[in-house]
């Protein structure tokens, strides 16, 4: 009888290990679903410099905007481009000057400098380099390769004054009213 009892004691003892050590396992699973946002690009217009003609040479007009983001937020690693195009630059027809003045957008070169990614950003192969408007839209900043989130830069602005341009009219009597300055709309796309 001593042998059963021990013998049940053992069985009932690897009985209750066994079961301990064969707990059903919990399992979860945890999943999010992530969209793509958009892709956009903020500019600063600059503000350029003043010039005097001197009759003899091209004079420059130049300024830096504001800083410019561009942010890839779609989360499919596709190129990108911003395009830009400009208009003429014309200095409006005043109340005694009738006739608008104007410069070609092709006297106007953007540079946009160096391209920083944000923090988290892709190391994206980005080329900006220097280029003469037009009033066609053309590629000013590319982006290859895997080029998802921000990208920051501050472009500078020079515009060409040739030697036989015409002063801003005057927006009234001449020599005691404002001067009308050339103005050129530039758009930017990017896609």
């Amino acid at each position: 009888m001593r042998r059963t009892t021990k013998a049940l004691a053992v069985l009932a003892v690897s009985g209750m290990a066994l079961g301990a050590g064969a707990a059903a396992a919990s399992a979860d699973t945890v999943n999010s679903t992530v969209s793509g946002g958009s892709l956009t690009v903020s500019t600063a217009a600059p503000t350029l410099s003043a010039v005097t003609l001197n009759g003899t040479n091209t004079q420059t007009s130049t300024g830096t905007s504001g800083t410019w983001t561009i942010t890839d937020a779609r989360g499919t690693g596709a190129n990108w481009t911003v395009s830009a195009s400009a208009t003429a630059f014309t200095s409006a027809a005043g109340t005694v000057e009738t006739t608008a003045r104007t410069i070609a957008a092709t006297a106007l070169t953007v540079t946009p400098g160096t391209v920083t990614p944000g923090a988290g950003s892709d190391a994206a192969t980005i080329s900006a380099p220097a280029l003469a408007m037009s009033t066609t839209s053309q590629a000013l900043i590319s982006a290859t390769g895997p080029a998802k989130g921000t990208y920051t830069l501050a472009p500078s602005f020079s515009l060409a004054i040739p030697a036989n341009a015409y002063r801003s009219n005057y927006s009234g009597t001449v020599g005691s009213s404002a001067l009308n300055p050339y103005t050129s709309t530039l758009t930017y796309t990017i896609g």
